[in-house]
């Protein structure tokens, strides 16, 4: 695998923000406590963002080749392996859910809170 970190930043950018599951590049920053003006000079100099490859790689689990290249599989195999989840921890999903819906938890907030549960 070959990582071009002079071009190509702005696709990787995209997949980190399909990784996470953001619908949008301001729900992205927010997510970062970052300004959307900030993330935007990001994808003008489409350089490699290293430090949010990684930060992605680490919170989602997404792989490295997948992320720089858009190629091979979002997680690797041996990540991808079936989790039994309770019906008790399906209400407390559900209940996760509602309120990051309502606003009253963020994105961010709601990651962490699920990454708990299961």
């Amino acid at each position: 695998m070959s990582i071009n970190f002079n071009s190509g930043g702005a696709k990787v950018l995209d997949r980190i923000i399909e990784a996470y599951g953001f619908k949008s590049k301001v729900e992205y920053s927010n997510y970062l406590g970052t300004s959307a003006a900030s993330l935007s000079i990001r994808y003008r100099r489409d350089l490699f963002p290293s430090d949010l490859v990684v930060k992605c790689m680490d919170e989602t689990g997404a792989s490295l080749q997948w992320l720089a290249t858009g190629e091979g599989q979002f997680k690797p195999v041996e990540q991808s392996k079936e989790t039994v989840i309770s019906d008790e921890t399906l209400v407390k999903l559900e209940r996760l859910a509602n309120l990051r819906d309502k606003g009253a938890i963020t994105e961010q907030e709601f990651s962490e809170l699920k990454g708990q549960l299961i």
